[in-house]
């Protein structure tokens, strides 16, 4: 007689934290520009954003480099929706050519160069 699987699988969520340059700055960019919300943060020295489940925590760095070589690579559900959302916001959303088999729907650029990719959900196994 075999026994069903009873282990609890856990639910793993990771949030990407990433440089930031200027805080006001990167507000202005995520808030104003993205469509994402700022969530209040414990401390001065910490940004907290978020929209439609995606989250982002900012540390402040003085090393443009850092923010250079910095991305985060997110998988939706409607990325050509999120785009579209993008463009309409006058966001240079940029839509990789050429390579069909290519991960990447878009990529966009934040204010101080970290790299924002966006690509289909479709694939994962859950």
């Amino acid at each position: 007689m075999n026994a069903p699987d009873t282990i609890a699988r856990p639910t793993l969520n990771a949030v990407p934290i990433l440089p930031s340059l200027d805080f006001s700055q990167t507000r202005d960019f995520y808030v104003g520009n993205l469509g994402f919300e700022e969530v209040a943060a414990a401390c001065d020295d910490y940004l907290v954003v978020q929209r439609d489940g995606l989250e982002l925590h900012f540390w402040l760095s003085d090393d443009p480099l850092q923010c250079e070589s910095t991305s985060v690579f997110f998988r939706t559900g409607a990325p050509a929706d999120f785009y579209r959302d993008l463009r309409e916001r006058g966001i240079d959303a940029i839509m990789p050519q050429g390579d069909k088999e290519h991960p990447v729907r878009f990529h966009v650029r934040d204010p101080h160069g970290n790299l924002l990719m966006f690509a289909d959900a479709v694939g994962i196994s859950h």
